[in-house]
């Protein structure tokens, strides 16, 4: 479908793809939304420079690794993969919104229909990876994009790993996913997780549908894991085996805390935690957000929880707005400076 010629030189872009529009741009390239001459098709590019041994280079491998062995529709496709001297292009669909646009949006209704709908969807998604042994490792609403008919799609896979089930000896990086999605046993500095650090994420994601903003909020390690333990309490062995082996047990001393009974309650940092979540959100929620990875719900058992149990709508009940794109004056190479971080795909 996609021209296998060179996307970009020093002269400009490739005559087989029309740019429209700057979606992002970062420490690991520039993504940009366009248009193939011959099909028509809206595509993103994601466009990343290549230094030798750079991380850049590691998350372009796990990206094109998981994108070429994943075909769902809840996983965003990869179209085509463009080298050149010193830059790789991504061809991916074009996906228009995102979940952080959902969240973000005051007139959405607020109610359990919309999470429900992209829940389960994240869910059926992530099931899927999971099959496959792929850890994603990022999930945070930036990275869940949502197509104008409410088709959700799991995005940026530059942090996932293969999780290898029957290697018990087996460590993976703990300085993976986003601090406000990160699981505790990456916070404490385990390096021997599983998949569940991906349903942490996704049930942090889950709060934010009601609160409008992230439930754990730090502003670095310490005071991320002060704020689980001011919801969940402190841990213990009786309720997270084996916390107390971690890397980082016993680093810091953090005060007693006992657990939030009543996640409708005002918590210890006087807000509302969660106001509007009906009981069955909360039964499923408090499956997710808890420190034991025995305890806590796989993809899988999660769609099989009550909450689910309502039939799913065909037809989206709430689209979000589609995202504020940066239309280039010109095409000049500086335009697309590749020193902050962009924020889908």
């Amino acid at each position: 479908m996609m021209s296998t010629s060179r996307l970009y030189t020093s002269e400009g872009y490739d005559d087989s793809y029309n740019i429209i529009s700057i979606i992002g741009r970062g420490a690991f390239g520039v993504v940009l939304k366009a248009t193939h001459f011959q099909s028509h098709e809206e595509v993103a590019i994601k466009r990343i420079p290549l230094k030798r041994n750079s991380r850049n280079e590691i998350a372009l491998i796990r990206e094109v690794f998981a994108l070429r062995n994943a075909y769902h529709k809840n996983v965003v496709r990869l179209f085509d993969v463009i080298l050149n001297t010193d830059t790789v292009s991504l061809i991916m669909e074009y996906v228009g919104s995102s979940l952080k646009l959902a969240i973000e949006d005051f007139n959405r209704p607020l109610n359990d229909e919309i999470p429900r709908y992209y829940m389960y969807q994240l869910f059926v998604g992530l099931d899927y990876l999971h099959s496959l042994n792929i850890m994603h490792r990022d999930l945070k609403p930036d990275n869940v994009l949502i197509t104008s008919t409410g088709l959700l799609k799991i995005t940026d896979f530059g942090q996932c790993c293969i999780y290898v089930s029957d290697d018990l000896n087996r460590n993976y990086d703990c300085q993976v996913a986003s601090r406000w999605y990160r699981a505790p046993e990456l916070l404490f500095g385990s390096t021997a997780y599983n998949p569940k650090v991906d349903e942490w994420a996704c049930g942090c994601i889950f709060t934010e549908f009601y609160n409008g903003t992230p439930l754990f909020a730090g502003r670095n390690d310490i005071e991320q894991i002060g704020k689980l333990m001011s919801v969940l309490g402190s841990p213990c062995e009786k309720d997270w085996e084996g916390w107390n082996i971690m890397p980082d047990y016993g680093k810091i001393i953090f005060k007693d805390n006992k657990p939030m009974d009543n996640w409708k309650s005002v918590g210890n940092f006087l807000f509302i935690l969660m106001p509007l979540a009906s009981e069955t959100c909360l039964s499923l929620l408090q499956k997710l957000i808890v420190y034991s990875t025995e305890e806590r719900y796989s993809a899988e058992v999660a769609l099989q929880h009550e909450f689910f149990i309502v039939d799913i709508p065909k037809q989206a009940p709430y689209i979000p707005p589609p995202m504020n794109l940066k239309i280039p004056q010109h095409m000049d190479p500086i335009e697309f400076d590749l020193d902050a971080g962009f924020a889908q795909y």
